[in-house]
């Protein structure tokens, strides 16, 4: 089983965070707005993170 990290509210700083502790991790994305959360996880996942 993989580790997971959590990111809730998907902004910039979150998504900072999200990269530097992410790496190898599965990461799932909460956002009050499902548009920026699937801004974030297209940028990650483009970024070769398992988003």
């Amino acid at each position: 089983m993989n580790d997971v990290v959590l990111l809730t509210g998907a902004g910039q700083i979150g998504m900072a965070i999200a990269r530097r502790i992410g790496h190898g991790k599965k990461i799932v994305i909460g956002d009050k707005n499902i548009q920026n959360a699937e801004a974030i996880s297209k940028i990650m996942t483009e970024a070769g993170f398992d988003v």
